[in-house]
């Protein structure tokens, strides 16, 4: 029987390396013919599945991995597994799998640095933590381990923990770039200088368009803007944003056409008036720009009692993803995101209220804070129209600079790489929020970053009230809510309400003019 399988498995890998895919996708099905427990082939029937955009299939197929893994089969490809549940957003799944299995198991000790770092991105920090206690005294010393512990204790708000985390982490492997980045993101003035030097000593190590580099020149702007060494700071992050621009290739004209497409699918009211929904947890999505305040209002609204925040999460296109059998992120990447209007809404809706669930806790509200879900709100005011929209708008020359400055993971968010690109997502969602407010104002309330930090205290009572929330006091107190924050802004939204990012772009007024003028011109 191994022979066969290992003939299979052979034969497979050979037909894909050919790019006979159809062939390949046999062989491996005729394994799981002959051993249904046969992971390797499993995972690649999965990511087969992907290619041919069938999610219910990909889906189904990791998800009978982890269950195959529980009743008895090899533990060897576990971080595999969970990697692939990550990409269904199935965190439950991810922790059950690996809490499940024998943290005393070589194969899972071998693949521990892995599995924590799924634990973390599953957003279970205090089980990460667990997991790391047990493995520490049966593995050798490991950088990963480090820095994914100062990672799980930065979202937990432990921030000279964190550090020290980081900085055991660095000493173990100095060049490491996504220890250099988190430094810089996590890190204040106190020691910028020689976090500095160390970012410039690593630069050498790697090729001058690598990602790589892309990583050490973000740290570096943020630690120069840290100095006030603004010209320098300008020219790394300038040769960042164009290294990320070259590889991502983002394309504004087409943005402008599908943002336009958007416009015309409208959020006008759908369905029964809202005030008539009953079950719980009644939907908050808390939508914008990313770095427009999202996370601020999440952890300010987080302090009610009958709120509870499940974070950013993919849920909503999960949820349209498995009603459709397609792979879906938002309405914008979508050629024709009319057709999304016909399918079953009410299912997609009745799918991400059983996800919320699992993720937010007995409260009568829960947030969703996914920045994203924004292109979304023609499908969400069709498929909840109990759910209530918080959109989150900021000054368009802070929102620009706010994203440029920032280094997504993943891809994410490629047009914030070069200016013309960042012109045309902030005028286009601009308009998409007063148009999408105007026609549904009863679900949809636009906040200004601004009004918000200027006056915390009036602007939460008017967005309670159109929560239909009862008044409470206490809410800005940011100190009082304890929960994580695993967000680009987990460092900075432990800090009380203040108004230090008002206005930063003007440090940098003389090299953003050209975007500024693009932003003028609409």
């Amino acid at each position: 029987m191994q022979q066969t399988l290992d003939h299979l498995w052979r034969t497979g890998q050979a037909l894909e390396a050919k790019g006979d895919l159809a062939t390949a996708q046999s062989s491996y099905q005729a394994i799981l013919d002959h051993e249904p427990r046969h992971i390797p082939a499993r995972l690649r029937l999965s990511r087969f599945a992907q290619f041919n955009d069938d999610y219910r299939g990909a889906r189904q197929h990791a998800l009978t991995a982890a269950d195959q893994i529980r009743s008895g089969a090899s533990t060897r490809l576990l971080a595999f597994v969970t990697q692939r549940l990550l990409d269904f957003s199935e965190e439950n799944e991810v922790a059950a799998l690996i809490l499940a299995t024998d943290w005393t198991d070589p194969e899972v000790l071998r693949q521990s640095p892995a599995l924590a770092q799924h634990l973390w991105l599953a957003g279970r920090f205090h089980d990460a933590l667990r997991f790391l206690d047990a493995v520490q005294s049966k593995v050798a010393e490991n950088a990963l381990l480090s820095f994914t512990r100062g990672n799980v204790l930065r979202y937990l708000g432990r921030a000279k923990d964190a550090t020290a985390h980081y900085l055991r982490a660095q000493a173990l492997q100095p060049h490491t770039v996504d220890v250099h980045w988190a430094l810089a993101t996590h890190g204040r003035r106190e020691g910028a200088s020689e976090r500095l030097a160390r970012i410039e000593a690593s630069q050498s190590r790697y090729a001058a368009d690598s990602l790589e580099q892309v990583h050490l020149l973000y740290a570096l702007f943020h630690e120069l803007d840290r100095l006030e060494q603004f010209d320098a700071a300008w020219k790394a992050l300038s040769r960042g944003s164009e290294l990320m621009h070259q590889r991502l290739k983002h394309n504004p004209a087409l943005d402008k056409q599908r943002i336009r497409a958007l416009q015309s699918l409208g959020c006008e009211p759908q369905g029964a008036n809202a005030a008539t929904y009953q079950f719980q947890p009644r939907p908050i999505f808390i939508v914008g720009l990313p770095r427009t305040g999202t996370t601020l209002l999440d952890r300010i609204l987080g302090n009610h009692g009958w709120v509870s925040s499940a974070g950013e999460r993919n849920d909503f296109a999960a949820a349209v993803s498995q009603a459709t059998n397609h792979f879906f992120g938002t309405l914008l990447d979508e050629e024709d995101p009319a057709a999304f209007l016909d399918i079953d809404l009410k299912a997609v809706g009745h799918a991400y209220q059983q996800r919320l669930r699992q993720h937010a806790s007995a409260t009568a509200y829960a947030i969703d804070k996914n920045p994203q879900n924004l292109f979304n709100l023609p499908l969400i005011i069709r498929a909840m129209p109990q759910a209530k929209i918080l959109v989150l708008v900021r000054d368009p020359m802070d929102a620009a600079f706010s994203n440029l400055k920032e280094l997504f993971h993943g891809g994410a968010y490629a047009y914030s790489y070069d200016f013309q690109s960042l012109a045309v997502r902030v005028s286009g969602v601009s308009r998409l929020i007063k148009g999408w407010s105007h026609q549904n104002p009863d679900a949809i309330r636009v906040i200004s970053y601004e009004t918000l930090v200027q006056a915390p205290e009036q602007t939460i009572a008017a967005t309670l009230d159109f929560l239909g929330l009862p008044a409470a006091t206490g809410l800005t107190d940011l100190s009082s809510n304890t929960s994580a924050v695993a967000t680009a802004s987990s460092s900075q939204v432990r800090d009380q309400i203040n108004q230090k990012g008002r206005g930063a772009w003007l440090r940098y007024a003389s090299q953003l003019a050209p975007l500024k003028a693009m932003m003028d011109n609409g």
